[in-house]
């Protein structure tokens, strides 16, 4: 019974961690575009933050290079991305001065799991889009949750402070993170 009890654990875990990436990866992709479609219908601009050209590993960077999660905008904001990309720190709020307020649609792909102070993080992205602001989420996996994430603040220069739940600040006003610092769930005001 217990070898049972054992291999259904094992089950449950490996689904759970198959599971979160894969469905980051289509939330994603249909978030992507309904921000386009919706900056196009606004006249406003499409930020995405996160590179859509790199993936979280080198098996998700070839795949990412086949297979990409979105686009980038009109304007891709990241500290590690590709040639297209804006080199711009989120923990640094003054970067955020040079975009006006309430001109941008932005979409938000996991970087926000970087984030040292995310109110006012938010804040800033609120100022910017006008509430429409839409997140994937983050990976959220037991897996990632435990060690995953301590995985993969080793590849960049700071850690991971945050599990990023999917987000649409179109319609909702918190907005939900597992605070991996103090192992708290929190709900922050948007």
């Amino acid at each position: 019974m217990s070898v049972y009890i054992l291999y259904l654990i094992i089950t449950i875990l490996i689904l759970d961690t198959i599971y979160s990436p894969i469905n980051r990866y289509f939330l994603s992709r249909k978030n992507y575009q309904f921000c386009r479609d919706l900056a196009d219908r606004k006249g406003k601009k499409l930020i995405v933050i996160g590179d859509p050209c790199v993936g979280n590993g080198i098996f998700m960077k070839t795949l990412q290079k086949y297979y990409p999660n979105c686009k980038h905008g009109d304007i891709t904001i990241d500290l590690n991305g590709c040639r297209k990309c804006m080199k711009m720190n989120i923990n640094n709020l003054d970067s955020f001065k040079k975009f006006k307020d309430n001109k941008y649609v932005v979409f938000e792909t996991g970087t926000f799991g970087f984030a040292n102070n995310m109110k006012a993080l938010l804040k800033e992205i609120k100022r910017i889009s006008g509430g429409d602001f839409i997140s994937a989420g983050g990976t959220n996996s037991l897996f990632w949750k435990y060690i995953g994430h301590k995985l993969y603040s080793m590849k960049y220069r700071g850690n991971l402070n945050y599990m990023i739940y999917p987000f649409n600040g179109i319609i909702n006003k918190k907005y939900l993170v597992y605070n991996l610092k103090s192992n708290q769930m929190e709900k922050i005001n948007f």
